[in-house]
């Protein structure tokens, strides 16, 4: 589909953009009306579905194609012992309120507790159990979605669609709601480790021990890139759920809410303009050198589900006004350790001598994945924060693709809005598969976005 298309019906008259801030477009934008869905889908040739708009990437941006947002889809309610149906449009914080009273929760829970539940599957995310759990699709029981003449269908993994809606980027439906199965746990108090990696050594062995670790519920590290000779050191941070105090809904609803406070002191309003003035590499990497000296060596405590969950959120809320006005993007590599760690310390070699130390370096364990096009793969992921003002913006997120293909790496699509088609195959492997489908059963004669613009042979 040309980008040319005279597209009908268009009334631009708003701006959006991704979380990051970078791409901004403008749309028309629709609250999903389902009695009104038919109507919707014949007054408007093209359609980017969209819901609270966390993702990095482009996915939920349009592309001369007007915007159905999930707002108003907000059920909620048990069908089973087991079973929630949930509507898209419902986000985790709202699911934890739901959930944790009864000592409940899904796999795959994202560090971001604004993302809907259309967001989670369309992007099949993964959160900090992903090497245990694997992604968002081990929840789906079933899924209820508009097609691409606003009929609604349900289907389950017998179904063909079911598997391409997963992972789909948005570009196979409407999501409406899905039936989750939820897990039992002891409550939703969670015992934190945290344990000093004192060097590259400490950091295979950490997380060659995970894999086989069915005791702990949630993992994730820091890294210090203070110095390149001692990358590999930092703090991995774990978190297994305990037996603790009930609590009722009224008590998740405060301890979820968006947090003002940057360290709990600083408004962010008003820290973060400050904070631009000092943002340089030199003053970022020792305040992570000061970091990692003043840790403990081992420490643990008993803190709430959402807090060890939601860091950015307890610690550094609204960081992305850092990178105000221009925005910055994030690349989040996945890195193969099936012949070992060699190919991801390259990587953390490549981020310290290029100066793209990232604010928040957390290093995630991965596991497979059947579906080709879902982020996933016996590896670990870091995240790699660039910011649109930097010098030699372009030429240095391309330099970073060629590295990454050279160490036989993949990229998080969901968090990606700069990939170049050309490394398409490469480092998003999967994706043609799914404009192929989407073409074979007609799905991008209807639902359009800025990222199949840009990847789109």
């Amino acid at each position: 589909m040309s980008d040319n298309i005279s597209r009908n019906n268009l009334n631009i008259d708003k701006t959006i953009s991704g979380w990051s801030g970078y791409l901004k477009k403008k749309s028309e934008i629709i609250e999903i009306d389902i009695n009104k869905s038919q109507n919707i889908f014949s007054n408007n040739d093209f359609l980017t579905p969209r819901g609270h708009g966390c993702s990095f990437g482009d996915q939920a941006l349009p592309n001369n194609s007007v915007v159905l947002q999930s707002n108003n889809l907000k059920s909620i309610e048990w069908i089973s012992e087991e079973v929630i149906s949930v509507e898209s449009g419902v986000d985790f914080r709202e699911i934890l309120c739901f959930l944790l009273p009864a000592k409940k929760i899904l796999k795959a829970i994202p560090g971001g507790l604004q993302v809907t539940v259309g967001g989670a599957i369309s992007n099949n995310i993964h959160g900090k159990d992903h090497w245990k759990n694997g992604n968002f699709s081990e929840n789906i029981v079933s899924i209820t979605y508009l097609d691409n003449k606003g009929t609604q269908k349900k289907v389950t993994a017998n179904d063909e669609v079911f598997q391409y809606l997963i992972g789909g980027m948005g570009m196979f439906g409407f999501i409406i709601s899905a039936e989750l199965i939820t897990k039992n746990i002891k409550s939703p108090w969670i015992f934190e480790k945290s344990t000093k990696l004192e060097n590259k050594e400490a950091f295979i062995n950490f997380f060659t021990d995970l894999k086989n670790n069915n005791e702990i519920d949630y993992a994730v590290t820091w890294l210090d890139f203070s110095s390149k000779q001692y990358l590999g050191r930092g703090l991995a941070l774990t978190g297994t759920f305990i037996e603790g105090t009930e609590v009722d809904e009224d008590y998740v609803k405060t301890k979820i809410k968006f947090n003002n406070y940057v360290f709990g002191i600083f408004h962010h309003k008003y820290f973060w303009k400050i904070a631009k003035i000092f943002y340089y590499r030199p003053i970022l990497n020792l305040l992570n050198l000061i970091k990692f000296h003043f840790s403990r060596k081992f420490s643990q405590k008993k803190i709430f589900y959402s807090d060890y969950m939601w860091i950015d959120n307890k610690l550094i809320p609204e960081y992305r006004k850092l990178y105000s006005p221009k925005g910055f993007i994030e690349i989040q590599p996945l890195v193969n350790i099936e012949n070992g760690f060699d190919n991801f310390f390259k990587l953390l070699e490549y981020i310290k001598e290029n100066k793209l130390e990232p604010l928040f370096p957390s290093v995630k364990l991965h596991k497979k994945h059947e579906s080709p096009w879902t982020f996933a793969g016996n590896g670990i992921s870091i995240c790699i924060d660039i910011p649109v003002a930097r010098k030699n913006f372009t030429k240095t997120i391309n330099e970073l693709y060629e590295f990454l293909i050279d160490i036989d790496a993949r990229v998080y699509l969901a968090k990606d809005s700069t990939l170049d088609k050309k490394f398409t195959n490469k480092l998003a492997p999967g994706f043609k598969e799914l404009i192929e489908k989407s073409n074979e059963l007609n799905f991008d004669q209807k639902f359009y976005s800025n990222m199949v613009s840009r990847l789109k042979d």
